[in-house]
C-alpha cells in the first residue's frame, strides 16, 4: 500500500491541501445552473486554493455548460471575456463600442445578466469577424490597443479561390469563356484582378 503525500498550503506553509469542491451558480434565462468547481483547503489555516490541475478541470467544467439548454443562444462570460482581452479593451471601452453602460461589460463577464439578443449578435459578428469589431471600433472611436498584434497573429496565406465561370451571350449561341481568377484574404473575397 502506497501513500501519498499531500501538497503543502502555500499561504502558510505548515499544513497540507485536502481537496475540497465549490459550487458556483449561474442564472441563464432565470433557470439555475449549477457548476462543481475542484479547490484545495488547508488543514492547518482553512485557505481554500486552486492548483493548476484543478483550474485546468474547472476551466473544462464551466465550458461544459454552453452544451446545455439552458445557454442556447447566448454568449458565456468567459467569450466575453476572452473577446475583450483579445483586442486589450477595458470594459469601459468595450461598452463603448457595443452601445451599452459603464458596468454592462462587467455584469455579462461575472453573468450576473445577459446581453441581448442585439448586443449578442454584436459580440458574435465581433468574435467571429475581426473586422467587424475594428469598424465598431473606429465608428465608437475607441483604439483597439492590441489590433496590430491579432492582425499579425492572424495573417493567413493567400490562397485561389475557385472562380465563377463568365458567361457571355453571342448572337443565339452561349460562350463560356475561361474564369478569371479571384484570391481570397482573411475571408474576404478580393475583386478579380486583370489577367
Amino acid at each position: 500500500m502506497t501513500t501519498t503525500t499531500l501538497p503543502k498550503c502555500p499561504v502558510c506553509r505548515k499544513g497540507q491541501l485536502l481537496p475540497s469542491t465549490t459550487q458556483r451558480a449561474f442564472h441563464p434565462r432565470g433557470a439555475l445552473v449549477s457548476v462543481e468547481l475542484l479547490a484545495s483547503e488547508c488543514n492547518h489555516c482553512g485557505k481554500q486554493t486552486i492548483r493548476a490541475s484543478q483550474h485546468e478541470e474547472n476551466l473544462r467544467r464551466l465550458d461544459d455548460r454552453k452544451n446545455r439548454p439552458e445557454y442556447e443562444g447566448l454568449l458565456l462570460g468567459e467569450q466575453i471575456l476572452a473577446l475583450r482581452h483579445r483586442y486589450g479593451l477595458k470594459q469601459q471601452d468595450a461598452s463603448k463600442i457595443f452601445g451599452k453602460g459603464k458596468i454592462a461589460f462587467s455584469r455579462y463577464e461575472n453573468e450576473v445578466t445577459y446581453p441581448d439578443d442585439s448586443t449578442t449578435l454584436l459580440l458574435r459578428m465581433a468574435i467571429d469577424k475581426p473586422d467587424c469589431m475594428k469598424w465598431l471600433a473606429e465608428q465608437a472611436k475607441v483604439e483597439l490597443p492590441l489590433w496590430e498584434v491579432r492582425c499579425e497573429e492572424s495573417k493567413l496565406s493567400v490562397r485561389k479561390v475557385p472562380a465563377t465561370p463568365v458567361i457571355r451571350l453571342v448572337s443565339e449561341r452561349v460562350d463560356v469563356v475561361a474564369p478569371r481568377p479571384q484570391i481570397e484574404r482573411n475571408g474576404d473575397l478580393s475583386m478579380p484582378y486583370a489577367a
